[in-house]
């Protein structure tokens, strides 16, 4: 039973980074009377620098809040880390954000609320929540669909939805930055982190040292067959890739795909890049999926989606059929589906 002083306010922890955007969080929070702590997530690998610490902790002090440092330097390693290296080295290309958020942010920060007795989680993400006629709680873009990371939190379980806040959700970030400056905040607070936080660099150096496999050159071809050229090992190449093939033409090649198997790069030419079908497995429903025929679909976090219709298959993945030809759809990402901007679920593109 939480205590007293707790039961009279709304009580919330913060996930606190030491940016603009989560020092602006717990301020307005505690602006509004919400009795709130936070929390600093580390998951930096050994040997990597952490000033996000020293920020988070220099903004607890100026707001008079608690601050708890949780290590999960490990999981991170185990979870995203793994995932991240295992995924190139099957030819798919990852977003480890995805699965960092909710495998390690969220699960984390709710698992401590509930040890502190704090009833919300909130965050600094770029999304919204909304209470519907129906009583459920749904997720959705954020009105900055220039900043909306609704995109990175479509695999949160449904039941995690309600107990989110996202108090910038209605917000731009130039209004952030804004009130940031108007607060006299921006002393206190770090530059914003980088979007892939473990990579120093080209991910394809980081894959050379971390990786247990070893990477083999290997062919070149088109799709008959024909060898053009020689690839670095298939790591270094992802679907509708430019750069880095070494092969020219009157115009462009691009990377069509990878073939593991065989150890060879498939490459084409620019209408090479586009089809109007995919599948998605390993889907996270937040919607019950009968309801779900058409929506728009997201397949990869800047594309501006598709209006597709889906058909759940016995297997329980979904085959997506874009009433227009997307391109450069890539195994590995995430298919994120949408119905105006509600996020009704989504999984990773199957090869």
């Amino acid at each position: 039973m939480r205590g007293d002083n707790r039961s009279k306010k709304r009580s919330a922890l913060v996930a606190l980074s030491g940016g603009i955007d989560s020092t602006l969080v717990a301020f307005e929070l505690l602006q509004a009377g919400w009795h709130i702590e936070a929390f600093f997530l580390d998951v930096f690998p050994e040997g990597l620098s952490n000033t996000g610490l020293l920020t988070a902790k220099r903004v607890a002090r100026h707001l008079g809040i608690k601050l708890h440092c949780i290590d999960r330097a490990k999981a991170f390693k185990d979870e995203v880390i793994s995932y991240f290296v295992e995924s190139y080295n099957m030819g798919l290309t990852p977003n480890p954000c995805v699965v960092c958020n909710y495998k390690i942010k969220i699960a984390s920060g709710l698992s401590l609320a509930d040890s502190l007795g704090l009833d919300r989680l909130s965050t600094g993400h770029y999304a919204r929540t909304e209470v519907l006629e129906n009583g459920q709680t749904g997720l959705f873009r954020a009105r900055d669909l220039k900043k909306d990371q609704s995109y990175f939190l479509h695999q949160l379980p449904a039941e995690a939805i309600p107990r989110l806040l996202f108090p910038l959700g209605e917000r731009s970030k130039e209004e952030v930055k804004r009130r940031v400056a108007e607060l006299g905040l921006f002393p206190l607070v770090s530059q914003e982190s980088q979007e892939v936080c473990f990579l120093r660099g080209d991910y394809r150096a980081f894959l050379e040292e971390n990786s247990p496999y070893k990477y083999l050159p290997g062919e070149i071809i088109t799709k008959k067959g024909e060898v053009l050229g020689r690839h670095t090992g298939l790591y270094a190449y992802t679907i509708g890739q430019r750069k880095r093939l070494g092969i020219p033409d009157r115009t462009p090649y691009y990377v069509i795909d990878l073939d593991i198997e065989n150890n060879r790069l498939v490459i084409g030419k620019e209408q090479d890049l586009w089809a109007k079908e995919l599948i998605v497995d390993h889907v996270n429903w937040l919607v019950s999926p009968d309801r779900v025929r058409l929506c728009n679909v997201q397949i990869r976090h800047r594309h501006p989606g598709g209006l597709a219709e889906l058909k759940i298959l016995e297997s329980g993945k979904v085959l997506v059929h874009f009433f227009s030809a997307q391109r450069a759809i890539t195994p590995g990402q995430f298919a994120v589906f949408y119905q105006n901007d509600r996020v009704l679920g989504g999984g990773t593109i199957c090869r």
